[in-house]
């Protein structure tokens, strides 16, 4: 009789064990856990520090939060969270929660920790992140995966809202990024303290080139920053970009040139000089400020609770009635101050400043770079113009060129080796400067377009295939931490060129002759080259 019972006996368990945990399921699964994420629509690279840090700015700035609650009838033990951006961030735990109880809620904010080399991304990007939810004894049915989509800008764009469109209202949401702008004053970067350093010793001279805590020692460091941007024919691109109300919204995000790339290429917005403004400045332990007003951006300081500027625009004159000296332009950014202080006293919300060192402090912080040794040429160019020198003329005697309104013809002479002299067409406004790197004797010239993003490149090397003519180029660009990709065909080359700057991508022409090869490259940068793609191919079939 006992050995009839045992199946029974096990048989009848084995069931209430399965009804059990059928019922222990369906106790579980009387609710869920319910997941909603906010999240950031864009990450800037230049302010990843500031995403990284949640006491920055107060945590207003984080990839997403994960609002958690448990809608289950049981406890939940060691909840956690975690997440990943494929090819940026590896799976990185956010929080663990010890015990979770019913109907209990949980936010989790991921301030993302990006490889300072983010500050290296020339092209903008969308991403996706992944988030895991887990906990004890959750099987794989059980976690919650979520994921969404994001822009990873480029590092040199810069957005002025991350207010949706839509939904602004007033000026202040325009410029609800404001303090962001601080991510782009960059007085720690190796090309600035360079700059600055000869600027201090050339421009400001031996022992006036120290400054105190007196205003007008920041006065004359002003006064010294304007005037080497002026000697140097630095180039005044407009006020193109800055919002002017509440209804241009096509404003809202703009390319924004680093200091480094404003002083090499020698032209910049009034947002991009202010930046430069304000990097020397703090470089030189001034506290600068960036006053923003409708249309414009100008730079200034604050010392002894006092603040000045300087009208950084001055150098091109646009709208000023010409070109002003640096003791004008101090006076126009006087007045201009004092329109500031006058309008924001009256609660005009448009006129606001950014305290680049005050922001500084609450997180907002440079991105760092590395120094470039082509770059210290290129600084080393500009600083040869405040001695007296001038970039070469673009042949103003010569008569436009009859292919299109604007353009001029542009003859290079052969300095080099035996070939006739090369010719191009390029628009108006263009600069040409001979011999611009002597470290690199076979680069002859360069063109460059007023926004410094198309260049054309003239080199002349004494070898006898267009494969040795790239080979020897290559040679010298590893020297400057550079190196690039191409496909030679016929006299046709194109291909890209890779630096900390970013990816420059160009065309080609080589030309033969009876002493070596000239190669001939047009190009921009990889962000800006769509938009140039007609320019750039208009100055490649001229090349004769």
């Amino acid at each position: 009789m006992k050995s009839k019972l045992t199946p029974i006996i096990l048989a009848s368990i084995g069931a209430l064990l399965i009804i059990g945990s059928f019922f222990i399921n369906d106790l579980f699964k009387s609710g869920d856990l319910d997941v909603t994420i906010e999240k950031a629509d864009f990450i800037m690279p230049a302010a990843h520090r500031v995403y990284a840090n949640p006491q920055a700015l107060n945590g207003k700035y984080y990839l997403f939060k994960a609002k958690i609650t448990n809608n289950t009838n049981r406890t939940l033990e060691d909840v956690t969270v975690k997440y990943q951006i494929p090819g940026y961030i590896d799976w990185t735990e956010l929080t663990v929660s010890g015990e979770m109880f019913p109907g209990q809620t949980l936010v989790v904010p991921c301030y993302p920790k990006f490889e300072d080399k983010i500050t290296e991304k020339t092209t903008e990007s969308v991403e996706k992140a992944q988030i895991h939810i887990s906990w004890d004894g959750a099987t794989k049915d059980d976690t919650v995966e979520e994921e969404f989509s994001f822009k990873l800008t480029n590092r040199n764009e810069y957005v002025y809202t991350g207010i949706k469109r839509d939904e602004i209202s007033t000026w202040s949401d325009m410029f609800d990024n404001d303090a962001l702008i601080a991510c782009f004053v960059t007085p720690n970067d190796p090309i600035v303290k360079y700059y600055t350093q000869n600027l201090q010793e050339k421009l400001m001279k031996g022992e006036n080139a120290s400054v105190s805590n007196k205003p007008e020692d920041g006065i004359r460091l002003l006064a010294s920053i304007y005037e080497g941007t002026r000697k140097s024919h630095m180039v005044y691109s407009g006020t193109k970009g800055i919002p002017q109300s509440t209804e241009d919204v096509q404003s809202i995000v703009q390319q924004v040139r680093l200091p480094r790339e404003v002083i090499t290429g020698n032209t910049g917005l009034c947002i991009e000089l202010s930046c430069l403004y304000a990097s020397v400045l703090s470089a030189a332990g001034v506290d600068p400020i960036i006053y923003l007003i409708p249309g414009h951006a100008y730079p200034g300081f604050k010392m002894q609770g006092q603040y000045y500027a300087i009208e950084a625009t001055g150098i091109n004159g646009e709208g000023l009635g010409g070109i002003l000296d640096a003791e004008a332009a101090f006076k126009k950014g006087s007045e201009q101050l004092a329109e500031f202080f006058k309008a924001a006293q009256n609660g005009d919300p448009r006129y606001t400043l950014v305290d680049i060192h005050a922001v500084n402090q609450d997180g907002a912080t440079a991105m760092d770079l590395r120094d470039d040794q082509f770059l210290r040429g290129k600084v080393d160019q500009v600083v040869a113009l405040w001695s007296g020198g001038t970039p070469v003329d673009n042949n103003p005697n010569q008569q436009p060129d009859t292919r299109g309104p604007g353009n001029n013809t542009i003859v290079i002479p052969d300095d080099n080796i035996r070939t006739s002299a090369l010719s191009f067409t390029i628009p108006n406004g263009w600069q040409t400067y001979m011999k611009p790197l002597p470290e690199m004797p076979i680069l002859t010239a360069q063109v460059m377009a007023p926004d410094q993003l198309t260049t054309v490149s003239i080199y002349d090397i004494p070898v006898g295939s267009a494969q040795q003519a790239m080979s020897t180029i290559e040679q010298y660009f590893s020297n400057y931490g550079m190196s690039s990709q191409y496909q030679i065909n016929g006299s046709t080359i194109a291909g890209q060129t890779y630096s900390n700057n970013g990816t420059f991508n160009w065309v080609g022409k080589a030309l033969r002759a009876n002493g070596g090869i000239r190669i001939v490259a047009v190009g921009a940068p990889d962000y800006a080259y769509n938009q140039k793609t007609n320019e750039i191919n208009r100055i490649f079939n001229s090349i004769r």
